[in-house]
């Protein structure tokens, strides 16, 4: 990152051939990758100009030519660093700087709309900002005394986001670079599954895949910006493997809402029953709360059967889906993503890379503060498993198998096969209390009686492989077969 002293020129008039003259001088040394709003920052606070009164102009003369050349956005002052390049003297092309009052008594054209979009700039560089030409009128007239209509304010806001990311149909010319540079930082398959409708001039949609590690909170495990959601037709089946997605008709919480639309009787006992039989260990739970069910609205029941048990109910699952029926994961990410959808294409894919990058070095952090066997969510439900166990007695019947008395109840715990007949033992593939009680009697440790995937030696090779940082796009060093290849935005498609 290069240095470049700039000569400012200031409070001189304009000839009439486009020549600055009577002007003052100044200094200000920028680096060569600057925007134009931290430029805008740099001459300001240099000359001690006050921009919530004032308003800056930038232009600068090529040669004795052209006319003067104004930068307006980050692209303009890309221009004239490129240009600079060819002499970084201090005298050459100097920045000759107007400042002219915002006028509080002028009445806001369509065509000056640009200068308010250039001071509301800042509100826009987090994402996730909320600021609507609604806060634009208000801050407007509270702070300038400009009456703005809702529309000038909207073209205002569009100014900003333009000056700010630049045309969304540009993005896309952006993205053979991006994704050549991205392939070259992170080599490596990619795995898509969830859906998200993006909010951009496009109707595309994002696909993301999610988990849940060893501490219980979300792991991405990758991105892909797509125009219709065909998961299953593109990725196929993989054995032993269950994809949950959060638009699939099946998932819990989208019946529920079904069925309150459906059917009209005794909404409050049926939600705590519906939900209690989804997540039954057994056959036996599952088909005792059905008949519950049956006896508030028979037709529930029915409509629960047509879906098929296998999609909603955790002990008819096909493939073990242990904890996601009660993590909502891939929409907990989609909250965290809402404010990027707006975002042009390769902005969003690098907030997304940005992100990833952010929560492995947070989460690495964690795990090396972790000092349990295993990962936060899961050591905490074994706790919790532990403390019931305690009141439970134990009565050995082989070398692996024993009963376990629970009051008025028995369960039979198979140690050798990881199992009990409660079901918690195998589907959630922790210890159960039952488990646990067998385990104490034969003084006998649980580690290898927990799933590998939820301990902190997993936890830890999860986050250990660093998500490296991409060079500044100005530094990208890519082959001109790449650059000369032409991504067009989707057709048919802008909203």
């Amino acid at each position: 990152m290069a240095k470049i002293p700039i000569m400012l020129q200031s409070k001189g008039n304009w000839d009439s051939y486009g020549r600055l003259r009577e002007f003052e001088v100044d200094g200000i040394v920028v680096d060569d990758d600057a925007t134009y709003s931290l430029s805008i920052s740099i001459i300001a606070q240099q000359l001690m100009i006050d921009t919530s009164e004032k308003i800056i102009e930038i232009k600068y003369i090529m040669n004795e030519h052209c006319p003067p050349m104004e930068i307006r956005n980050n692209m303009g002052v890309r221009v004239y660093m490129e240009t600079k390049e060819e002499n970084k003297n201090l005298g050459s092309y100097p920045l000759c700087i107007t400042v002219r009052d915002f006028n509080m008594k002028l009445s806001i054209t369509n065509e000056n709309t640009a200068a308010v979009g250039s001071m509301v700039i800042p509100k826009y560089s987090d994402p996730k900002t909320i600021y609507t030409p609604k806060d634009i009128q208000f801050d407007m007239l509270s702070e300038h005394g400009v009456n703005l209509t809702y529309m000038q304010a909207w073209r205002a806001k569009e100014k900003a986001l333009q000056f700010l990311r630049g045309y969304y149909a540009d993005s896309y010319s952006k993205l053979p670079s991006y994704l050549y540079i991205l392939e070259k930082t992170y080599p490596g398959p990619v795995v898509v599954v969830d859906g998200t409708f993006l909010k951009s001039a496009y109707r595309v949609i994002m696909l993301t895949t999610n988990t849940m590690d060893a501490a219980g909170t979300i792991l991405p495990l990758a991105y892909v910006v797509v125009d219709s959601e065909q998961f299953k037709l593109a990725y196929g089946e993989r054995a032993n493997m269950c994809v949950v997605s959060d638009r699939n008709k099946s998932i819990l919480k989208h019946i529920w809402t079904n069925i309150r639309a459906k059917f009209k009787k005794g909404h409050l006992k049926l939600s705590e029953l519906y939900f209690a039989t989804a997540r039954s260990y057994t056959l036996d739970e599952f088909n005792e709360r059905m008949s519950k069910i049956e006896e508030i609205d028979p037709r529930v029941k029915a409509y629960l059967y047509d879906i098929g048990y296998h999609k909603w109910s955790r002990v008819h699952a096909m493939v073990n889906k242990t904890w996601t029926m009660t993590s909502n994961i891939a929409e907990s990410l989609n909250v965290v993503t809402k404010y990027t959808r707006e975002l042009p294409i390769v902005e969003l894919l690098e907030y997304m890379r940005t992100l990833l990058e952010r929560w492995t070095k947070e989460k690495l952090l964690k795990v090396k503060g972790t000092f349990t066997y295993l990962g936060y969510k899961f050591n905490k439900e074994l706790d919790d498993n532990r403390t019931l166990s305690h009141k439970l007695r134990v009565r050995a019947s082989a070398d692996y198998i024993h009963t376990v008395i629970d009051g008025v109840r028995r369960y039979i715990v198979c140690l050798e096969n990881k199992k009990c007949s409660c079901g918690q033992f195998q589907l959630d593939e922790l210890p159960c209390p039952h488990a646990l009680a067998a385990l104490r009697q034969r003084d006998e440790s649980f580690e290898e009686y927990c799933s590998p995937y939820y301990t902190r030696a997993n936890l830890l090779r999860t986050y250990e492989i660093p998500v490296n940082p991409m060079s500044d796009e100005s530094k990208w060093n890519v082959p001109q077969h790449i650059t000369e290849e032409v991504v067009n935005p989707p057709k048919g498609g802008k909203r």
